[in-house]
């Protein structure tokens, strides 16, 4: 039975865009939690004009998780049946509809809190990672969960926050890819360019100089691209460089910048891909969670390898990496070594997946190490 709600809306229909808001909902409350630990959860938003709760209680993350992961559960299985009358699609700016999608990513996302938890309640992680392998998880670049943005009506409205806080004269900050970075991505050997990892000149733009209103790179020799040491004040860089490096034209000279082909106000905002999917697989299976066993882990972290390198053509179609590229990076840094190393590569490339995600790279390190 349809009920109506306060103005008439009818609350008992539209339930795909109900169960789509829950995987969303659960999506935003997963990042506050993994920022802040206690935050309101059970209380939160129930406050009115005329009531209800104004202070709610901060509540345990181990108990949001439990629910988070609940609600991903039942949301992602309700959402089988089109529903012509929900207005669905022509409201849905991720996935215009797809209700095949939206499902993935419920399954996506619970696999990517079971195994954020797996270290503290492995009981809870088996479970959950068993769920989200049936149901379904991301299975190409294709499932990306994507939110569009624009440079209209306002320049103020609708654009990427991440490109605003880079770009020069929009509010960025003078900003560069940092040392541990760029030397992970020009690999074992930093005098070759036969190791390097193809995404080297995908997220680095080179070193150049980069204002409001041009891109002028100087230099886009992979051998040459370097970055500076984390942390270092500029006193403390001038010396590490022995020269004087600080100031913002010398910068320009010295540092590699963030590819400017993905720092368009109008760039989209991925929210979640499919390379992470198939990494968190890979640790899964080589942890023995959720029923995947070790033997697949290395055919679940070559895909997180392939999908996370060409994932980049969403920001400019020259962003893109060949399968040869792939397969000859995998080849040089084959899935090998003990338990503990080959969590470790997964981790690694975790990281470097979670570029423009840094929230994300973040709890991943605080959950792995």
């Amino acid at each position: 039975m349809k009920e109506t709600g306060p103005g008439g809306y009818d609350e008992g229909n539209k339930t795909n865009l109900r169960n789509a808001t829950r995987i969303l909902r659960a999506f935003l409350f997963h990042r506050l939690t993994d920022f802040y630990g206690r935050v309101p959860y059970f209380e939160a938003n129930t406050a009115t004009n005329a009531g209800g709760i104004k202070f709610p209680a901060y509540d345990q993350q181990s108990v949001i998780y439990a629910d988070l992961l609940k609600e991903l559960d039942e949301a992602s299985a309700a959402l089988t049946t089109v529903d012509p009358n929900d207005g669905f699609a022509a409201a849905d700016i991720i996935y215009d509809g797809d209700l095949a999608k939206w499902q993935k990513w419920g399954y996506s996302l619970m696999l990517r809190l079971a195994m954020r938890a797996s270290n503290v309640d492995p009981a809870m992680a088996n479970t959950y990672v068993a769920k989200a392998v049936a149901g379904g998880v991301f299975t190409s670049n294709d499932d990306n969960a994507i939110v569009p943005m624009a440079e209209v009506p306002s320049l103020w409205t609708n654009q990427n926050g991440i490109s605003r806080a880079f770009i020069p004269g929009d509010g960025g900050q003078p900003s560069y890819l940092s040392k541990t970075l760029i030397d992970f991505l020009k690999g074992a050997n930093p005098g070759s360019v036969a190791d390097d990892d193809p995404r080297l000149m995908i997220i680095s733009g080179g070193i150049g100089v980069w204002t409001a209103t041009s891109w002028t790179p100087t230099n886009v020799d992979p051998l040459d691209q370097k970055g500076p040491p984390n942390g270092l004040d500029a006193s403390q860089l001038d010396a590490y460089e022995g020269k004087p490096v600080s100031t913002s034209a010398l910068l320009a000279t010295e540092y590699s910048r963030i590819n400017p082909k993905m720092m368009d106000r109008a760039e989209p905002y991925m929210l979640m891909n499919y390379g992470e999917v198939e990494l968190n697989l890979a640790e899964a299976a080589e942890r023995g969670i959720g029923g995947l066993t070790a033997g697949q882990a290395q055919a679940h972290y070559e895909a997180g390898v392939r999908a996370s390198m060409q994932m980049y053509t969403v920001y400019d179609p020259t962003l893109s990496v060949s399968d040869a590229e792939v397969d000859a990076y995998l080849a040089t840094y084959p899935y090998a070594g003990t338990t503990a190393q080959k969590q470790e590569m997964i981790g690694e490339q975790l990281w470097v997946n979670h570029f423009l995600n840094w929230w994300e790279a973040w709890s991943d390190y605080k959950r792995t190490g």
